[in-house]
């Protein structure tokens, strides 16, 4: 049970949590206690698994914040991709993760997660402010592109997410496809497993996993004085497409 005082900073945070809006960011969101928390469950995470990378030169060479884009295979990817990249992702997730408080907490202050409410555009303003502002702050932001978990071996579609937020900021995509993850439950397979059941599945099933594959495409850069800027998220998606098919080519030669 909480202290008074205790409830008293929980609740708090949770005001100043929706007071910034997105449009300012709390210091405390880019450094914080759960940081180093989660620092050290990744760093322990990373001795159990082998994550081998492909294309680490694109990676290594940007040598600057950026905006990772993957597929979306199970509920352990984010974790993979921090613990294969060494790098600290803000994650775009579908609003339904922050229902409650102490998952909104959990969510946002120790798995970095940034709200999205997919396909109800004007509900996503505070959560694409927020990215755009970690962006500006040089931290690098995560999404799935196709919107959606899937357990093929492409991804089907391209959102303007990652496009918008690129065009934005200045801020280049690198797109990184994900393979030989061990999935976890089949979500609906049963009416007792539902997304968090995966994702904890899967972050199971992937102890010892030594097979793990991160393939990193070349970068692609906006050009953030377009004229034309529906034309410019059109050439984005249209490259992180070929991006991705490249990728997966090259995967299915290893």
């Amino acid at each position: 049970m909480f202290s008074k005082i205790d409830k008293g900073v929980f609740e708090a945070r949770f005001i100043l949590m929706e007071l910034h809006g997105g449009q300012k960011l709390w210091p405390s969101e880019i450094r914080t206690f759960f940081t180093s928390l989660k620092e050290a469950f990744l760093a322990f995470y990373g001795r159990l698994v082998r994550i081998k990378i492909f294309g680490r030169e694109f990676w290594q060479g940007l040598n600057r914040n950026s905006i990772v884009v993957a597929n979306h295979v199970t509920g352990v990817d984010s974790i993979i991709l921090q613990i294969g990249l060494k790098r600290r992702l803000f994650m775009l997730a579908a609003k339904k993760w922050f229902e409650g408080r102490f998952i909104r907490f959990f969510m946002t202050f120790f798995c970095d997660m940034i709200p999205v409410a997919i396909k109800e555009g004007p509900c996503n303003v505070k959560g694409i402010k927020r990215a755009l502002k970690l962006l500006e702050l040089k931290q690098s932001i995560g999404l799935y592109p196709a919107g959606r978990m899937t357990r093929e071996d492409a991804v089907p579609e391209i959102s303007n997410g990652a496009a918008y937020l690129a065009l934005k900021s200045g801020v280049p995509i690198v797109a990184v496809y994900v393979k030989n993850l061990a999935f976890g439950p089949e979500i609906g397979s049963s009416p007792r497993i539902d997304d968090a059941v995966e994702g904890l599945g899967s972050v199971v099933h992937n102890i010892f996993n030594r097979r793990i594959e991160l393939y990193i495409a070349p970068p692609v850069f906006p050009v953030t004085d377009a004229l034309d800027r529906k034309s410019e998220i059109n050439r984005i998606n249209t490259e992180i497409h070929e991006r991705f098919e490249e990728l997966i080519q090259q995967a299915s030669l290893n």
